[in-house]
């Protein structure tokens, strides 16, 4: 137990993948969010709105995106990883014993990484979706709407902070990519033609 903690300490030092990892997760929760937005926002602008429909399909997109972001991740991780252990081993001239330390740590930054990228978009997607278990659908999608714009805004929060930025400048950030997203979806929409 103690030992195991005491390597993946070793290993995020390593490999630096506490920011890795959160670059994965803000990547795949915004991916998320706005996915939803613009699906709910589709379905009704076609207004062939069914509560079923909206969750079963909000739900599938929400896991579909969460396996390709894991895996895509997995794929691109994997190499960059293995370049940064080929540079690590290296620097070192290859020292006894650091070689296979060297490339558990980049496996498990790799395996750590892209499990954040994998699981960040399925609460993302499915968190807006809750509205429409309760409510009547155009209330829902409302709802639905404004908690996507309060989950970018608490991830923008979050990034500003990290990164010592104005916080809501960097929350109203994310908003606006939200909003963005429903006026290119509301005009591009096939409903309209």
């Amino acid at each position: 137990g103690r030992n195991k903690i005491k390597k993946y300490k070793l290993y995020t030092q390593m490999t630096d993948i506490s920011s890795i990892s959160r670059r994965y997760f803000v990547i795949g929760f915004f991916d998320g969010v706005l996915t939803i937005m613009g699906m709910v926002s589709g379905a009704h602008l076609s207004g062939e709105v069914s509560r079923e429909i909206i969750l079963s399909a909000g739900i599938a997109t929400s896991l579909a995106l969460g396996i390709s972001s894991g895996w895509g991740a997995y794929e691109a991780e994997r190499v960059e990883q293995r370049l940064m252990a080929l540079e690590k081993k290296r620097a070192l001239l290859k020292l006894d014993g650091e070689e296979c330390l060297i490339e558990e740590a980049h496996m498990f930054a790799t395996k750590v990484s892209s499990l954040v990228h994998a699981i960040a978009p399925i609460p993302a997607g499915i968190i807006p979706l809750i509205p429409y278990i309760f409510l009547p659908e155009n209330l829902a999608f409302m709802l639905a709407l404004a908690i996507g714009f309060l989950l970018l805004f608490i991830v923008g929060v979050a990034l500003g902070n990290v990164s010592k930025e104005n916080v809501l400048k960097s929350g109203a950030r994310l908003v606006l990519a939200g909003i963005v997203t429903l006026v290119v979806v509301t005009i591009l929409s096939p409903a309209h033609y």
